[in-house]
């Protein structure tokens, strides 16, 4: 065994230690603040189309696993209403899942945008009340099978 790769082996790995490596290369760097739930976190910034028909929350996958399909629930917060009856109110279909935008598929450690049908239109963001999406973690399906890896071309 020749000793002198040694010293650049312990360096490198000193310098894994000490460099932290949390942020994934290739992702957005902002001040949003993800909310985890077990195997994902949800952002606590969505997005409203121009149609109004649906609603994009960005998930952040926590897992080990490629995720394929996420049911949730939408819901309206109204945060003036003392009324818990009438606080929340239930946005979209829970048995249909939502659908990946943008991050196909949803590796793990990425942040992908999933876009969440709704049965009745959203109001335009305003203090008075916000969008917030519940997931169980039971909700939160797998690939069979991990895509592979796309090739960057040189």
């Amino acid at each position: 065994m020749d000793f002198k790769f040694t010293p650049k082996l312990i360096l490198a790995l000193i310098l894994t230690w000490i460099i932290p490596t949390n942020e994934i290369f290739g992702q957005e760097q902002s001040e949003e603040k993800f909310t985890t739930i077990g195997p994902i976190g949800i952002s606590d910034k969505y997005k409203i189309p121009e149609n109004r028909n649906a609603i994009i929350f960005r998930i952040k996958n926590h897992t080990s696993r490629s995720i394929n399909k996420i049911y949730g629930r939408v819901f309206l917060v109204k945060k003036q209403e003392t009324d818990p009856s009438k606080k929340f109110v239930l946005l979209n279909n829970p048995h249909k899942g939502g659908n990946i935008i943008k991050g196909n598929p949803h590796r793990p450690g990425t942040i992908s945008e999933w876009n969440f049908n709704l049965t009745r239109k959203p109001k335009k963001t305003g203090q008075k009340f916000e969008y917030t999406l519940q997931v169980h973690p039971r909700s939160i399906f797998f690939a069979n099978v991990e895509p592979p890896k796309a090739k960057k071309k040189p």
